[in-house]
């Protein structure tokens, strides 16, 4: 074997090995680092582009699973008449050179007019994600690529459509390593091997069926059909915009975290589906929407965004499209969208159901039942979808997840500085102020302890900081109820102190005073009254709520 065909050998054995690797990323496989080198704005893969000059198209020989998959189809179909070169290293037509221009062109236009979902579409990696991912139009067109390298000669999508192709091809053809082919040669295509004429097979021989069609026309058939009943499976092509039963409107798409801006993501996705592929909950899928179409945006019908996860889907992203969220922000104070209650089609307004599947299941307690209907705390909510997802109005849920042009985080902050931050709102108007997780979660106002127990109804006091006004041995049994962290209040009783010492609750007071009296100072606050011969913190919740008559 001489040096030329062990270079063609080993060229061929790096491709496979990275087609393998490509599509073992999409199910679990730890090759993710194989997908970075895919065209998109990332500095590996401008790093390959720059080396295109000394190398030549190495990309597009060895580290394209879509051209691989090409080069195998056409052999497998043209098993004698492949050409001995990749048609690429011939001279171009006039027409070629027309129509890759032309792409290339469009490409740009569409990147630079904010369409970059609609660009990446002709990325080989992209076509190769969406089949794998089973995206019917992504199926679609990767079962178009292949038919044509079937019936055609080479690999011609690369050779006529992928503007990166195009760009390889420029760059690399003064290069050091490229295919030098004769000079005055006019691609008169002589070097393709003719035609062998097919032997007639010996009767009971496998060369041609009793009816008279051969292997090869069999295969033929078989990948026509197979095309065409793909296409048959989208009547509209796949490219219309559906709306499935139960999925609301949304007036903008909810991204997947880590995108951080609209803008930003849809410029640098490539739309190649492995976020898809590993999100535990199964609700990314692609968009269908012109302006992101591939890409993927939440559907909640099916689940909704666990923050617990660790964000898989940023993990998988190979391009950089969705960067890791900033360690001094929490899971939960990353805000990807917003949910909003459409009262009209709750079912407390509709059906008069005391349903509450949203407040029970949003897990920042962001929604509580407000004059008997659903309201959500915009500083809280997160976007997860929970609350779509448990929704039971029907046909589509009452309270829908808008997405932010904007995902932000909140950075933690201490204790210490959370504490006099929610002392300030106290003296613009709070009555009682909440924070978890190191941000302020929520304020409330309102006399007396109905503050408190509207916390702990919509539990936000879970493992939270409390700081209130007046802290007496009622407010302070709410407080360990709802499962408080710690407690501060400009003003607390002993009694009260003493109470959430007794059950694990740090307290701390800028007044501490013996008991809390009511407001003419002339006897006992009535609240404290109704529990000053109980100690059972929930039993004192009930005969406050009995009290109070909520």
């Amino acid at each position: 074997m001489n040096v030329q065909n062990t270079g063609k050998w080993v060229k061929r054995a790096i491709a496979l090995a990275v087609a393998v690797a490509a599509a073992g990323a999409f199910f679990g496989w730890p090759t993710k680092s194989i997908l970075e080198i895919q065209p998109s704005a990332s500095w590996k893969f401008l790093a390959l582009l720059a080396l295109t000059p000394v190398v030549g198209r190495f990309f597009c020989e060895c580290l394209c699973p879509l051209g691989a998959l090409q080069s195998f189809v056409n052999w497998l179909f043209h098993p004698k008449t492949h050409v001995r070169r990749v048609c690429t290293r011939l001279p171009q037509t006039r027409a070629q050179i027309c129509v890759r221009v032309a792409v290339l062109a469009a490409f740009g236009a569409l990147l630079a007019t904010g369409f970059g979902a609609l660009a990446w579409l002709a990325g080989p990696y992209s076509i190769f994600g969406k089949a794998l991912t089973l995206f019917v139009p992504g199926v679609v067109v990767f079962a178009v690529v292949m038919v044509l390298a079937a019936v055609g000669k080479g690999r011609f999508w690369c050779n006529w459509v992928c503007p990166f192709g195009t760009c390889f091809s420029f760059l690399s053809r003064r290069s050091i390593c490229r295919h030098k082919v004769a000079e005055g040669c006019s691609n008169c295509r002589a070097c393709f091997a003719a035609k062998a004429p097919a032997a007639p097979a010996a009767e009971g021989g496998a060369g041609k069926s009793a009816e008279g069609v051969t292997r090869r026309e069999a295969l033929h058939g078989a990948a026509m059909f197979a095309a065409v009943s793909a296409v048959e499976k989208t009547t509209d092509g796949g490219f219309a915009e559906t709306v499935l039963p139960g999925v609301p409107k949304r007036p903008a798409t909810v991204m997947p975290p880590g995108a951080v801006s609209r803008r930003e993501f849809n410029l640098k996705c490539v739309a190649c589906g492995r976020c898809i592929s590993h999100c535990p909950s199964g609700l990314l899928r692609p968009s269908v929407s012109l302006a992101s179409f591939g890409q993927p945006e939440m559907f909640f019908q099916e689940g909704f965004c666990r923050i617990a996860c660790g964000y898989k889907c940023v993990e998988a992203c190979p391009v950089g499209a969705l960067r890791p969220v900033d360690a001094a922000v929490k899971k939960r104070n990353f805000h990807i969208g917003l949910a909003r209650v459409e009262k009209e089609l709750c079912i407390r307004t509709t059906d008069g159901v005391e349903c509450k599947a949203c407040s029970r299941k949003c897990p920042v307690g962001a929604i509580r039942i407000v004059d008997g209907l659903p309201s959500v705390d915009e500083r809280v909510c997160i976007g997860c979808g929970a609350c779509e997802y448990v929704c039971a109005a029907r046909p589509e849920p009452a309270i829908r997840v808008e997405g932010l042009e904007v995902q932000r985080g909140v950075p933690s902050e201490d204790d210490a500085a959370l504490i006099v931050r929610m002392k300030g709102l106290l003296a613009e108007g709070a009555s009682c102020v909440v924070a978890r997780d190191g941000v302020v979660t929520g304020e409330e106002r309102g006399d007396g302890i109905k503050p408190l127990l509207a916390l702990l109804d919509c539990r936000r006091l879970e493992n939270a900081i409390v700081v209130d006004k007046v802290i007496g041995r009622a407010a302070a049994a709410i407080c360990i109820a709802g499962k408080a962290r710690k407690v501060h209040a400009s003003v607390m009783s002993a009694g009260a102190q003493a109470l959430l010492a007794r059950h694990g609750v740090e307290a701390g007071t800028d007044e501490k005073v013996e008991r809390i009296m009511n407001r003419d100072k002339t006897g006992l606050c009535p609240m404290e009254r109704t529990v000053e011969r109980l100690d059972e913190p929930w039993k004192m919740v009930r005969e406050l709520r009995r009290k109070l008559g909520v």
